[in-house]
């Protein structure tokens, strides 16, 4: 087990959770607590699978990644746009 990215991944875990609460108790958009739940799992995935050294894991922390990846960017870009048109 490769102890330093277990203690990463478990110690980003933990804080992604507290995040999300945080991100919940303001009421934020959907679209921002799933993004946010994204992430939190993702840390989830990654400590599991240095725990256990699982050596397929890789392809499923790709593919993890690229659909957080995408959530993030249609929450920037919501954002984005909710902006300019507040300003307009």
């Amino acid at each position: 087990m490769n102890s330093l990215l277990f203690d990463l991944a478990a110690f980003s875990f933990i804080t992604q959770l507290v995040a999300l609460y945080i991100q919940y108790r303001q009421e934020k958009p959907r679209i921002v607590l799933v993004t946010w739940s994204g992430y939190t799992l993702f840390w989830a995935y990654l400590a599991v699978t240095q725990f256990f050294e699982l050596r397929f894991a890789t392809i499923g922390l790709r593919v993890l990644l690229v659909a957080i990846l995408a959530l993030t960017a249609v929450t920037v870009h919501r954002q984005w746009w909710n902006d300019r048109t507040q300003s307009a």
